[in-house]
């Protein structure tokens, strides 16, 4: 997978394009998916059991990038579509489509409950930075990334400090604002920019392209500050 930049050198003003990179694993919906809606507020039998179909890949895509476990994704998932059937009158087809709302429903409890997880692990060191730079010590690079796949990009991405990492993805891939951000993970608006401007850096610092191959620095054999 290629990622497209005019600089060999990145800057974190011109990050590399990772919404497209993300986003190409997403399933395609069409808007078949609101008349599923409807024959399930409708009550037919066999449409709960469509739209559940049609819709798990694409939101199971959407929470593995802020879930990592494949236990708790199913339980994220589980919840995700127990809100999503139970407040299915409240989709309103003139504001978007199915997939869309549905998706904002699931990276929403991906969130809160990786935020319950992160509260959880805070009691082993309260201190917001220690835990931040505790991401770095377990990263274990190759030199070349070639041919980069979303597989090993968000594996990589995924060792950069959590609270960056969701902020990224939040606004980058699934198109929160940073009013929307802070609301979500109890910051402020300010705080969501800084972690964005941080999760930026943090790529920067360690990757170049060379082509269309991202390439790690060599010289990274540090723990960012």
């Amino acid at each position: 997978m290629s990622i497209a930049c005019e600089n060999k050198m990145l800057s974190a003003s011109s990050m590399p394009p990772i919404t497209r990179l993300i986003v190409q694993e997403d399933v395609s919906a069409s808007d078949s998916y609101g008349s599923l809606v409807q024959e399930c507020l409708d009550g037919v039998p066999t449409a709960q059991r469509a739209l559940f179909n049609r819709l798990l890949p694409y939101l199971k895509s959407a929470v593995r990038r802020y879930i990592w476990s494949e236990t708790d994704v199913q339980d994220v998932l589980q919840e995700a579509f127990i809100r999503i059937f139970r407040n299915l009158d409240q989709f309103d087809q003139t504001k978007g489509q199915v997939y869309t709302w549905a998706r904002k429903i699931a990276v929403n409890v991906a969130i809160t409950e990786g935020i319950k997880e992160s509260k959880r692990m805070s009691r082993l060191d309260s201190n917001s930075v220690t835990q931040e730079h505790e991401f770095y010590s377990d990263a274990q690079e190759h030199d070349v990334l070639r041919k980069l796949d979303l597989e090993s990009l968000l594996q990589r991405l995924q060792l950069m400090p959590r609270i960056n990492y969701n902020v990224l993805f939040l606004y980058a891939v699934d198109g929160y604002s940073h009013d929307e951000i802070a609301a979500m993970m109890d910051i402020t608006a300010v705080m969501s920019r800084k972690r964005l401007s941080r999760a930026k850096q943090w790529i920067v610092s360690r990757f170049y392209l060379d082509g269309t191959e991202l390439i790690l620095k060599k010289s990274i054999s540090h723990e960012m500050d």
